[in-house]
């Protein structure tokens, strides 16, 4: 599935975050979306999540036979800033919420589980606990959440906000080898991540209040 947006507007209030904003993401290829802090890229991600109404514009997701489809949560699993992770719990049963949540049976979703703990390189990790893990450690948890959701969307938001050069260079890695698997988008200003990325959209500051 491909994502378009065109002419995207987005307002809270008088406060206008971006407005006639066009991009295209494709399948199968991680894409950097670019911008400084408060241009509006968490915002853009929830918005062509279906989190977000737009003011103006579309979002249309486009199957490969070149049919629209309406962008849903339902369709998106998410890495988030910082670290989401049950401490009390292994990396596996973390990684198993994700699956689980949609309905997966238990020996489907430990299976797709251990098989994405290994394809972000943590295998022999995942009978260790969440409060054992490093901070990067804990953000590939996360990364292996979303691909045992078996969702075609991936959004990561600024995932290496709260590591150090070593484990971003880590994630960067991990992003370098996952655009196969699905559609990913990474919202970042982090030199290393946007390398990482086979494609990069910039999403220009448009913030500004109604006179």
């Amino acid at each position: 599935m491909r994502i378009d947006v065109r002419g995207a507007t987005l307002r809270f209030g008088p406060r206008t975050i971006f407005e006639s904003f066009d991009a295209s993401f494709a399948p199968g290829r991680v894409t950097a979306l670019i911008g400084p802090s408060g241009s509006g890229k968490s915002s853009l991600l929830a918005a062509m999540a279906g989190y977000l109404r737009l003011r103006a514009g579309t979002i249309r997701g486009i199957d490969d036979e070149g049919r629209e489809l309406v962008v849903t949560p339902s369709m998106v699993a998410w890495v988030p800033q910082g670290v989401n992770a049950l401490g009390a719990r292994s990396a596996l049963e973390n990684v198993m919420i994700g699956p689980l949540a949609e309905g997966a049976a238990p020996s489907l979703a430990r299976a797709r589980s251990l098989a994405a703990l290994d394809a972000v390189g943590l295998g022999p990790l995942s009978g260790k606990l969440a409060r054992q893990l490093s901070g990067g450690e804990l953000q590939r948890v996360s990364f292996a959440r979303a691909l045992a959701a078996d969702k075609p969307v991936i959004f990561a938001d600024e995932p290496s906000s709260s590591l150090d050069a070593a484990n971003t260079e880590r994630i960067a890695d991990l992003l370098a080898g996952l655009g196969s698997r699905a559609m990913i988008v990474v919202a970042t200003h982090d030199p290393l991540l946007i390398e990482a990325a086979q494609d990069e959209v910039h999403l220009r500051s448009e913030t500004r209040h109604a006179a």
